[in-house]
């Protein structure tokens, strides 16, 4: 079977701290009717998504 191992700690650290961060401004609540709100909640997705995919992305063997 083919497992998933954290390659890159740093980057999961970041990416739990993100996560953590984005469900405290969703619990909050956040004003969606703008533009800006629309955007903030993109970010609070796509920022915890790039971290996780570098934390567990493989590196390059040399």
């Amino acid at each position: 079977m083919n497992e998933k191992k954290v390659q890159r700690k740093w980057a999961l650290v970041i990416a739990v701290l993100f996560t953590l961060g984005a469900i405290n401004q969703l619990v909050k609540g956040m004003d969606l009717s703008e533009s800006y709100g629309a955007g903030s909640l993109v970010s609070l997705i796509a920022f915890p998504a790039i971290f996780y995919y570098l934390a567990f992305k493989k590196k390059k063997e040399k």
